[in-house]
């Protein structure tokens, strides 16, 4: 009898892991319904849970940045997720800085994801009718920017184990995938080689747990580095992007010996 039970136990459980594993959290994780100083530039970070479910999804996430105090200042932002690698890092990082948040005030973020699946009725018993599904899903949030707060800070901001959960989505993704038919448009064919996921219908999708990201020292690194590398290519370049360039400068000389050095050595082999 104690083994029946342990048995329907560990059943359930593992029923469970394997449930948790078909689904796709889409969570902001930066700012959230906080106070922050301003800053030349303030980060706006979304995580993707378990993200290789997103593969076949054609996802498009965007977003709108208002001033409550001036409600026609507001900047929109479009992630373009097209050729994005979601078999690489989990989570996964979908990140921008923004120079105008340089304020005090009130703002809010809204924003929307949207993503697509195979109708698996309409493909499998009327090709002529098959169709892909479309869904959209929109989110708010809102912080304060004061003088007086603390400094932007990424890891301590995600180190919270408890956070709301109105942060953030889920998607439940199985495991089948199918072709999508010809003459059915579809703008995700591309980079997906026609192929869609089949989106579980079945309710309630489990709520989205954003606190289970923690972004590290190492993430936040990664992420300024980026954003220097654009900076440096921009228009207004800082001052250290001439040691950036020195130093690429030094890589294509000693490049250019090795090659020298090669072809040398190629020479000589013949000459022998």
């Amino acid at each position: 009898m104690h083994f029946s039970q342990m048995s329907w136990l560990l059943a359930l459980l593992m029923g469970t892991i394997t449930n948790a594993s078909d689904i796709l959290g889409v969570d902001l994780v930066f700012p959230r319904n906080e106070t922050y100083a301003p800053t030349e530039w303030f980060p706006i970070v979304f995580a993707f849970q378990n993200p290789e479910r997103a593969r076949y999804l054609n996802l498009a996430l965007g977003h709108t940045i208002w001033n409550l105090d001036d409600t026609n200042n507001s900047h929109t932002f479009l992630h373009d997720l097209r050729w994005t690698n979601w078999t690489g890092e989990d989570p996964f990082y979908a990140y921008q800085y923004f120079g105008f948040l340089k304020d005090e005030g009130r703002w809010r973020v809204r924003w929307t994801l949207d993503w697509q699946s195979c109708d698996e009725d309409s493909f499998g018993d009327n090709p002529s009718d098959a169709k892909i599904i479309s869904n959209s899903s929109t989110w708010s949030t809102w912080f304060t920017l004061q003088s007086s707060a603390p400094k932007v800070d990424l890891v301590a901001a995600t180190a919270n184990k408890t956070c709301p959960g109105e942060y953030g989505m889920t998607i439940n993704v199985t495991d089948k995938t199918m072709q999508v038919p010809r003459g059915v448009t579809w703008s995700g064919g591309d980079y997906t080689n026609r192929t869609c996921a089949v989106v579980a219908s079945s309710a309630p999708t489990p709520t989205s747990d954003p606190c289970q990201v923690h972004i590290d020292k190492t993430i936040v690194a990664s992420m300024e580095a980026s954003l220097h590398t654009q900076l440096c290519n921009g228009l207004n370049p800082p001052s250290d992007c001439a040691d950036d360039k020195n130093n690429a400068a030094q890589q294509l000389a000693v490049g250019g010996i090795s090659c020298m050095l090669a072809a040398a050595g190629a020479l000589g082999l013949f000459l022998v």
